[in-house]
């Protein structure tokens, strides 16, 4: 089939991550990405009418292991649509070893949820490619889409493997899922004074590895460039934009950046929104759970203000109803905050190089 525009979809996924791109190769054919799954419920909410028609995935990526991330891919699998789907290729990163049956169910699911999908693969696509993905792959081109690697190193991906095999055989690991995004909501402050105050993620690289491990990567179709950060660390990005040459004068120019871990509090710096133009940032939530609630007000405020922002209108888009979003954590944002700084957030799903 020829297509002549890329479109893609930030998919309702709960409190997770889900993305379908549908875009042209080289050749004007149909090429077809989808970054994670979302939640368990995601498949059964959204995921499953998106790929309804769909005939093959030229490539799907597993961020991370997280959950959020792989729990609708799971039940995608073992739903009698993949049968009706060829898949050309998928980037998982996951050290290969039989899951020990006896660990702790609870403290292990991400590691049990792997498994599982890893099993799936091999079993439902048994040709499908299955590759390993790190920033020594540089820049992978596909068919002329271009994606450049920005996470993890080599050095972080084999830190995770490390972590992930004691985990599959220890009861009491300290590293285990480590959601990030707790914090005390500020709302007190306006967005200029929370954007005053120093980046301090709560936890380190090591100890919230399975973020850190995160496939992030720019990619470069034929209209339109995206960066796709899922729930990789600031200071991993930061490091790796500068040795590709960005900096403050010379940012990395994109059409649309997914923003890390759903605007987490502890994910999106100062430093790294100052090596990125754009106009347009989406934030991928429903509003969190109980105790881990995002978007937090601090990132907007650090992407509204960024030191080196141009003139031109800025959007922030979410994939939930703004509204429904501040059921779940409050005013996040408020009409106050949208009189400074020329800028406007707002509901939508779906993109194409037109609504820039």
């Amino acid at each position: 089939m020829s297509r002549i525009q890329t479109e893609f979809t930030i998919l309702a996924a709960y409190n997770g991550d889900s993305i379908l791109i549908k875009t042209f190769d080289e050749n004007k054919d149909d090429f077809i990405i989808l970054v994670d799954g979302g939640t368990p419920s995601t498949f059964d909410y959204s995921l499953k009418k998106n790929l309804n028609g769909i005939s093959k995935i030229n490539l799907l990526v597993l961020t991370h292991i997280d959950s959020d991330h792989v729990g609708g891919l799971i039940k995608f699998f073992k739903n009698s649509l993949i049968n009706k789907i060829e898949i050309d290729e998928v980037w998982i990163n996951q050290p290969n070893s039989d899951l020990n049956k006896n660990a702790n169910e609870k403290a292990l699911i991400s590691v049990r949820q792997a498994e599982n999908l890893k099993a799936l693969i091999i079993e439902k696509k048994p040709y499908s490619k299955i590759r390993e993905i790190t920033i020594a792959d540089n820049v992978i081109n596909i068919k002329g889409l271009e994606f450049t690697i920005l996470s993890p190193t080599v050095e972080i991906k084999d830190k995770f493997y490390e972590v992930y095999e004691k985990e599959k055989v220890s009861l009491n690991q300290e590293n285990l899922e480590v959601n990030i995004s707790l914090s005390i909501a500020e709302y007190s402050k306006s967005l200029k004074e929370l954007n005053k105050i120093d980046f301090k993620p709560d936890s380190s690289i090591n100890k919230d590895i399975y973020n850190s491990s995160s496939i992030a990567f720019v990619l470069k179709c034929p209209d339109v460039n995206l960066l796709l950060l899922a729930d990789s660390r600031a200071e991993i990005i930061t490091k790796r934009l500068k040795e590709l040459g960005h900096n403050i004068e010379s940012p990395l120019e994109v059409d649309y950046v997914k923003i890390s871990h759903h605007g987490s509090l502890n994910n999106t710096s100062q430093e790294l929104l100052s090596l990125i133009k754009s106009s347009n940032y989406l934030i991928s939530t429903n509003g969190g759970t109980a105790s881990h609630k995002h978007p937090a007000r601090e990132t907007i405020a650090r992407i509204v203000h960024k030191t080196n922002r141009d003139e031109k209108l800025l959007n922030i888009y979410t994939n939930y109803k703004i509204t429904d979003i501040k059921i779940r954590i409050g005013e996040f944002v408020n009409e106050n905050d949208l009189e400074e700084g020329n800028w406007n957030i707002e509901h939508k799903n779906t993109f194409t190089k037109n609504d820039i």
